[in-house]
């Protein structure tokens, strides 16, 4: 996350518009569309690609498809400019999207800005808490949870009931992919704590890109390791058998 793409262009101003105290903005320039909720970069797109990831942290947070796992269902929570629905749609076209956004304008945001193919994928506007709460129990091969609340943290980010709730939507062999923003440490120890109790047999791989904040943790639910070249990329792992490892400083 930054303030703004690096590029010498003046933006254009699409969208700046204030609802409930929250600073929605849409801009683009000759080569490039991002959005910003209350000055802080949400996602950008290519105008050119754009199925195109833009950050480097969300390849990360496709590892699993990498990896050659077969995922049929995809559960998405946080919808932010679609940047992963766009990449699914145009790269695992078969596999089914659900994404669950709580912000009816941010989702007035992607279809008007940032859904150029105008795909028309399940959308529900609903409190990702909530929702998982509520949702009957599925089988979702992969479950993304890419949610975050402007400059502070979600304050169910630790809540253990949380992660019981996604536990029982994903599927045996599934794999869980979170996106965080976390600047302290205890923050890492904290949630590897809750996930280890959670999943006492799993490895979590936490992976950092340069000069971003962004923390992806990606595990599976039946504990299968990564391949070596991931292996070798990750700023930590962590189980609960050897606890929390940092590789990467």
């Amino acid at each position: 996350m930054s303030d703004s793409p690096v590029n010498s262009t003046p933006p254009n101003v699409l969208l700046n518009t204030v609802i409930e105290q929250h600073t929605f903005e849409v801009f683009e320039n000759d080569t490039l569309r991002w959005f910003c909720l209350d000055g802080v970069l949400q996602t950008a797109m290519s105008k050119a690609e754009p199925e195109s990831l833009m950050f480097p942290h969300m390849l990360f947070m496709t590892i699993p498809l990498l990896e050659a796992v077969q995922v049929n269902s995809v559960l998405e929570l946080g919808l932010g400019g679609g940047g992963l629905l766009r990449y699914l749609n145009a790269h695992n076209p078969d596999i089914q999207v659900e994404t669950v956004e709580k912000s009816a304008q941010v989702i007035e945001i992607y279809n008007q800005f940032f859904n150029p193919q105008q795909t028309n994928n399940l959308i529900h506007c609903a409190d990702a808490y909530d929702f998982v709460q509520q949702a009957p129990k599925h089988e979702i091969d992969l479950l993304i949870v890419d949610i975050f609340a402007s400059q502070t943290l979600v304050p169910f980010i630790f809540d253990s009931n949380f992660y019981t709730n996604l536990k029982n939507l994903l599927a045996k062999n599934g794999w869980l992919v979170i996106n965080t923003v976390f600047t302290e440490q205890s923050h890492i120890e904290q949630l590897s704590n809750v996930l280890t109790e959670l999943y006492p047999n799993a490895l979590i791989y936490g992976f950092k890109a340069a000069q971003f904040a962004n923390i992806v943790w990606v595990m599976s639910c039946e504990g299968k390791k990564l391949s070596s070249v991931w292996h070798q990329q990750a700023f930590f792992t962590s189980s609960k058998a050897q606890g929390l490892s940092y590789h990467l400083t």
